[in-house]
């Protein structure tokens, strides 16, 4: 199964990065690279998916966004995540994907950077979240779309194609 990733700048993503080392280490959680899930589920051939991905890229420009609020669910890969906002870019490039993979998800997109994988007690959460405050409510740029295979857990997780938008 294949994930397209918006990629944010370099200086957002070491931020980003610091803070999900940091917690990782802190609570034997995975490490992961920060992104925006575009579209999530994608079960072409490797081959198609590349060169649907390319298509994607070459329509797109860098998609903006900020980071608005954490946000928590009991749900491994969104223990703790950052609400993005649903900037026009950001949903008409959804929009694009979902046409070009032929694809719509039941769920509705929720524009997100998670920043901490794995089951943490609420409290825990809750105190994470208190010492972070707004410290990361920043706007950035996104301009690489990964495609990434996602199967398994992430330290199985290989990248397959990167592309500047």
């Amino acid at each position: 199964m294949y994930t397209l990733w918006l990629m944010p700048d370099e200086a957002a993503y070491q931020k980003l990065s610091r803070l999900i080392v940091d917690l990782s280490t802190t609570h034997d959680t995975p490490t992961f690279e920060p992104h925006v899930t575009l579209l999530s589920g994608i079960i072409d051939k490797e081959t198609i998916a590349i060169q649907k991905a390319e298509e994607l890229a070459n329509s797109l420009i860098p998609v903006s966004a900020t980071l608005t609020r954490i946000e928590f669910l009991e749900v491994y890969y969104r223990c703790l995540f950052f609400c993005t906002n649903q900037s026009e870019d950001l949903m008409e490039a959804r929009t694009l994907a979902e046409e070009i993979f032929e694809h719509t998800q039941i769920n509705p997109f929720i524009p997100h950077v998670s920043f901490l994988y794995g089951s943490l007690p609420i409290f825990q959460k809750e105190a994470i979240i208190g010492a972070l405050g707004d410290s990361f409510f920043m706007d950035f740029r996104m301009p690489k779309l990964r495609l990434v295979e996602t199967r398994r857990t992430p330290e199985h997780w290989r990248l397959m194609a990167e592309f500047d938008l």
